[in-house]
């Protein structure tokens, strides 16, 4: 780890990735394990769908008002400290702030005012009271992705992961008791009790990132604070004008805030399209909210995983933008590389086991129809692989490139999804298949513009053939070793054989995955030294 400016902690790419990656698992974990339970306290599948409807239209107008400008605040916050001008990065940020606050303000009022109609128009009209509920969260997360963007800028992951972690704990709990107490009332007030546990989760989190940013500021106030010349030749930061500033954040959280708000309006297309196309197939109302439900649990699930490759993208566009920043575009393209080989370490193994334990794990978290997440179980690896270019074209400026690719993906993903999912043999199905094309698309556009316009030209398939056969001799023990132990176990029950079974079988991959890809030269010394150098004095690793 390296001192920026006032003694603020630096991580290396892989560090800042175990250490977002530690806590975006946990979150996540949390939240599947809070799935069966509100799918209980709900009465199914349908009634949870309810609930998810709400979140997924918030999470829309979330995505508009916080994913551009925490992105654009890490970026200049990191290209403004590599160039030496710490209060130019702070001044950045704290204008960023009060822009975010705005934009929470408003988009906050205009979600309130309209969540009856919007409920209505989503087919769940017992939707609007967690929407209302759940509507001032956005000026919440606003603040609260400032915060985060600034702290990531400083290339600290740390902030951020420990108030994930906090977040979800306090999500959960006060979810949980709300929607007890309250789903007496009826659905619409379970799902306003659900939604209640989001807002208290996020103030939680936001008085963490408080006080991080007290602690780092308190720091550069007692370190040189003095404005240095810049590597590039920029100005000392009182030459700035507010419109400068504006000028630089606007650059960069447009593209960005537009291409998350495409790709989450695929999302909301699901809510409006999916259902109606199963009731044309031919299904009843009830179980086509039920299945609709079951493919939004299937995709939380695939969150799970996906959360990793998000945490590698946030740790990897401030290094990039860094070394861009400072024409080191040598040790950029190197850096790209690299995180497409950390991305499929993870991604591979993962996208493998939910194919192959798809049933054991649905039947741990009460899900019904596991084989839809059979069926869209390797679009972990794409999603990871478009996720990750665009994090990349974004640290070098390719901003409305990659905006533009995504929203091909989306249009084609809303396409297919009317289609397909209309022709009743195919039903819910026919998501999984836009799904994929929706990945597969963007993803070799990507990689064109990245190669002809900037030069950077990313292996593939080179990085990911060590992890599948890790991948794959982590099945050969794991697998038997299930069966064996669900039918030693089974006097203990159904559920229970299963539980146990599962999490034995899911240990015993884990170390065999590592194991091999070590043996093979897949995990490199480098990768376990910037995490815990005594882990990597401890397994004796040789330098590559």
């Amino acid at each position: 780890m390296k001192k920026k400016p006032g003694g603020i902690t630096a991580q290396s790419m892989a560090k800042g990735f175990a250490v977002l990656s530690a806590a975006s698992i946990g979150v996540k974990i949390l939240s599947l394990l809070f799935v069966p339970v509100i799918r209980k306290l709900m009465g199914g599948s349908a009634g949870y769908q309810v609930y998810t409807s709400a979140n997924q239209i918030y999470a829309f107008v979330y995505v508009i008002a916080t994913a551009g400008l925490p992105v654009a605040i890490s970026k200049t916050v990191t290209e403004f400290m590599s160039m030496g001008n710490p209060s130019a990065a702070r001044r950045s940020f704290r204008l960023a702030r009060t822009v975010l606050a705005g934009i929470g303000i408003v988009l906050t009022a205009v979600l309130v005012l309209l969540a009856k109609p919007i409920a209505r128009a989503s087919g769940y009209s017992e939707a609007w009271l967690g929407i209302v509920v759940i509507a001032p969260n956005i000026l919440i997360c606003s603040v609260l992705s400032a915060y985060r963007g600034y702290l990531q800028g400083l290339k600290n992951m740390t902030p951020t992961a420990t108030s994930q972690i906090v977040e979800q704990i306090v999500h959960l709990l006060v979810a949980i008791a709300a929607v007890f107490i309250l789903r007496g009332r009826g659905l619409a007030w379970a799902v306003a009790g659900a939604s209640f546990g989001t807002v208290a989760g996020s103030v939680a989190a936001l008085g963490i990132v408080i006080y991080y940013y007290t602690r780092s500021s308190n720091h550069m106030a007692a370190g040189n604070n003095a404005p240095a010349a810049s590597k590039a030749g920029t100005l000392p930061a009182q030459d700035y004008d507010t419109k400068y500033y504006l000028r630089l954040l606007a650059k960069y959280s447009i593209p960005i805030t537009l291409s998350a708000a495409i790709q989450y309006g695929g999302t909301i297309i699901d809510v409006f399209i999916v259902k109606s196309r199963l009731l044309h197939a031919g299904f009843a109302e009830n179980e086509a909210a039920a299945m609709h439900g079951d493919l939004s649990a299937a995709r939380q699930l695939i969150n799970v995983p996906t959360a990793l490759v998000t945490a590698l993208c946030v740790s990897v566009l401030p290094i990039i933008a860094g070394l861009y920043a400072e024409r080191r575009v040598a040790e950029a393209k190197q850096k790209a590389q690299d995180s497409f080989r950390l991305c499929f370490l993870a991604a591979v193994p993962c996208s493998i086991a939910l194919m192959v334990y798809a049933v054991q794990i649905y039947g741990v978290l009460d899900f019904d129809r596991p084989f839809i997440m059979t069926a869209m179980a390797m679009s972990v690896l794409f999603m990871g692989i478009v996720h990750l270019q665009s994090s990349i074209m974004q640290s070098v400026n390719l901003l409305y490139q990659s905006t533009f690719f995504v929203g091909v993906g989306v249009l084609l993903k809303a396409l297919l999804n009317y289609i397909l999912i209309g022709i009743p043999a195919l039903n819910i199905y026919g998501a999984v298949i836009s799904t994929y094309v929706s990945y597969l698309v963007p993803m070799v556009m990507n990689a064109f513009a990245l190669r002809k316009i900037k030069g950077i030209s990313i292996r593939l398939l080179d990085p990911m053939v060590r992890p599948v056969i890790a991948s794959t001799a982590m099945l050969l023990p794991s697998f038997p070793a299930y069966f064996l132990l669900r039918r030693l176990l089974s006097f203990a029950g159904a559920y229970v054989s299963n539980l146990i079974a599962f999490g034995i079988a899911a240990l015993i991959a884990v170390v065999v995955y590592f194991v091999v890809l070590r043996f093979i030269g897949g995990l490199k010394k480098e990768d376990v030294e910037s995490i815990s150098p005594r882990l990597a004095r401890k397994l004796k690793m040789k330098d590559d």
